[in-house]
């Protein structure tokens, strides 16, 4: 990539990260008094990784606070478990005000803030964070925009955004043929058996050794291991491209705005898009 491709790149993520976090200042201050939703599905736990790093903790948490906020919203409150580097005063505050349905887990190795960590965690210890049968995957810039996730439980044991290596209709058929469909993981639906078998297939591939940056929980799951494995292709039910672009947009592929909305976004570029497209 040229340097001014690059640069130009740079320019539309700052401009698109500027537009999601005033669109979240603006919906935060206006939802903080607003009441509870009634309860969402109860076999779904909300899992969501809290680590800034170097961006300031109070404004990185106010925007995973509006995702969790828009979660609740258009699902309904669901028990919900923030994943977090450590333990702040701020932190507590929020999670201790909804009577014990929203658990803080404290885990250093995504400290770095890496999102190959917070993938890598995902993948290895998903199944420590939740109890229920589901888990809905979100991240301060993916999240549910809509309502409409009962069209999406129990169909499925693992759906998120199409990624590139999806988008060409050649890559689609032989995806298909083979029964892989690469997705994002920062806003997903997955089953705990999904989970579970993700997690036993990361200790097999990657116990012990170093995180490459590259790595994708989402693209693990869902193009990895079905690649190499016929029996995960056969016992986990994962959608079509249609099907996984109704429930969302973004992740790594490019962004189009869609006829209709889906059911969510991933990522700052996605969410600008469909900002701009007037769908948001």
């Amino acid at each position: 990539m040229s340097r001014s491709r690059r640069k130009k790149k740079q320019d539309s993520r700052a401009g698109a990260e500027a537009l999601l976090a005033e669109w979240q200042k603006e919906r935060l201050l206006r939802d903080r008094d607003f009441p509870l939703p009634p309860p969402g599905p109860s076999e779904i736990t909300v899992v969501t990784h809290f680590a800034p790093g170097a961006s300031n903790r109070d404004e990185a948490l106010e925007r995973l606070q509006c995702a969790l906020m828009e979660t609740w919203r258009n699902c309904g409150f669901m028990l919900t478990t923030i994943v977090a580097d450590r333990e702040t005063p701020a932190l507590e505050e929020f999670a201790s005000g909804f009577g014990g349905k929203v658990e803080v887990q404290i885990e250093p190795g995504i400290r770095s803030a890496r999102k190959c960590d917070i993938a890598a965690d995902r993948a290895a210890k998903l199944p420590l964070r939740f109890r229920t049968s589901v888990a809905l995957v979100v991240s301060a810039d993916a999240f549910p925009v809509r309502p409409g996730i009962g069209s999406f439980v129990d169909k499925f044991d693992f759906v998120g955004a199409p990624c590139a290596l999806s988008e060409s209709w050649i890559a689609r058929a032989v995806s298909s043929f083979f029964g892989i469909r690469a997705m994002d993981g920062d806003f997903s639906l997955r089953s705990r058996k999904l989970c579970e078998n993700v997690a036993k297939a990361w200790k097999a591939h990657f116990g012990g050794k170093a995180v490459p940056e590259s790595f994708s929980d989402g693209l693990f799951a869902t193009s990895f291991l079905p690649s190499r494995s016929i029996s995960f292709r056969r016992e986990m039910r994962l959608p079509s491209f249609s099907e996984a672009q109704r429930f969302s947009v973004g992740g790594s592929g490019s962004v189009r705005a869609p006829a209709a909305l889906p059911f969510g976004v991933s990522g700052v570029q996605a969410f600008a898009c469909l900002n701009r497209a007037g769908l948001i």
